[in-house]
């Protein structure tokens, strides 16, 4: 072939971003039912079981997402879908790389966080690669405005703050385990007993486990397991652990003079009351993962058979938090995570090495650290009104 029939190379900048992506590198798009539909198989073969075939594979590949994740990216296009019917702009896919851009202005003029803005990119993204094309956010010319927002805009991020172990105390105070009621008690008391229980077990637990919400509330009874020192947790699946590799994180029972803040004597007393300490996990039995540590209580006050809402993690802290006596500006900094971010920020003040915090918190490399919050030190200060005390007396 002569050298002016060779076929022009494009640039990796001349790729536009509707055009339709290899479906080789884009599993979402085979096409398994019109693929069978042109590939007959033999007169002998079970064609029923092919299509069967055709069925988990589709199945699998919803799988390679979170749920968490499917309706994070299905708000996140619904947002852009609600912003190209204001000024009538066609959403895609493909969605032209100047409506991207424009959004993208929109979300910096609405003050979203940076994390909030890469959220709805990556829904935009996400429904591309679905239908077999390159995405915009991918385009170099929209890369460089991103890195222009960041840029102008980019600030630190803080997370929510941390639950301290006297405020741990104090958020468990409010929830007295007290005698259990008898059977003729009146049903309003039954259900507070029942729920001051499960509340405590949610705050202790949460917090010596330092688990996420939604690990904490979708807990099963039998992903617990009695050991001579106390528990032993398996946290067979996370956000950091898609495949299922799993962790475990150990409890020990706390020594006497913390009874009260202790998981493993919350956990237990909770699920005595809830009837459940008998799915504890032992050597040798299968886990099935059915029944939840955490559930709601009916007005009839019966343990639900279902889980609690992650939500409710985050409505319980701030919750016990106000009953404790916080105010409200301390409380709206708080979530469901200030939990876990207890744990690592208490266990750093112990002394305990980040190595081992990761571990317990199941982090990938150089996650840790961002979950540490520096403690409130008002040593110098205090010194300080020592001293203004004696100069000035009292004011």
């Amino acid at each position: 072939m002569s050298v002016d029939r060779l076929p022009a190379l494009r640039q990796p900048t001349d790729v536009l971003h509707g055009e339709l992506v290899d479906a080789a590198a884009t599993p979402g798009r085979i096409d398994l039912t019109r693929w069978l539909a042109n590939h007959q198989p033999s007169a002998v073969a079970d064609v029923g079981l092919l299509h069967d075939l055709a069925g988990d594979v589709a199945r699998f590949a919803e799988a390679s997402r979170a749920a968490g994740t499917i309706r994070k990216y299905d708000a996140g296009w619904d947002a852009l879908l609600s912003w190209c019917a204001r000024f009538g702009f066609d959403p895609g896919p493909p969605t032209p790389i100047e409506v991207v851009a424009l959004y993208l202005a929109q979300m910096v003029r609405d003050d979203l966080a940076i994390s909030t803005q890469d959220g709805r990119l990556a829904a935009i993204r996400d429904r591309h690669l679905a239908a077999g094309l390159l995405p915009p956010t991918d385009d170099p010319r929209f890369r460089r405005i991103r890195d222009g927002v960041r840029r102008l805009h980019g600030r630190p991020v803080e997370g929510k703050a941390a639950v301290t172990l006297p405020l741990l105390a104090a958020m468990l105070a409010t929830r007295p385990a007290g005698p259990p009621p008898g059977p003729d008690a009146p049903l309003e008391q039954r259900r507070e007993h029942l729920a001051a229980l499960r509340d405590r077990c949610l705050l202790s637990l949460g917090f010596f486990a330092g688990l996420r919400r939604e690990e904490l509330a979708g807990l099963p009874v039998d992903h617990l397991q009695p050991v001579q020192e106390g528990l032993r947790l398996l946290i067979a699946r996370s956000k950091a652990d898609q495949t299922g590799r799993g962790r475990h994180v150990d409890l020990p029972e706390a020594p006497a003079e913390l009874a009260a803040i202790c998981p493993v004597r919350t956990t237990v007393a909770w699920l005595d009351a809830a009837g459940r300490r008998e799915h504890l996990h032992r050597p040798g039995r299968r886990r099935t993962g059915t029944i939840p540590v955490l559930s709601g209580i009916s007005v009839g006050a019966r343990v639900r058979a279902t889980a609690l809402s992650d939500r409710y993690v985050a409505e319980t802290v701030k919750q016990a938090a106000r009953d404790a006596g916080q105010p409200p500006e301390v409380v709206d900094t708080l979530a469901g995570h200030s939990l876990r971010a207890g744990l690592a920020t208490a266990l750093e003040a112990a002394g305990v090495p980040q190595t081992v915090i990761a571990r317990i918190l199941g982090h990938a490399t150089g996650t840790t650290g961002r979950y540490i919050r520096h403690a409130f030190d008002g040593a110098a200060h205090h010194a300080l009104y020592t001293y203004a005390t004696r100069v000035l007396g009292t004011i």
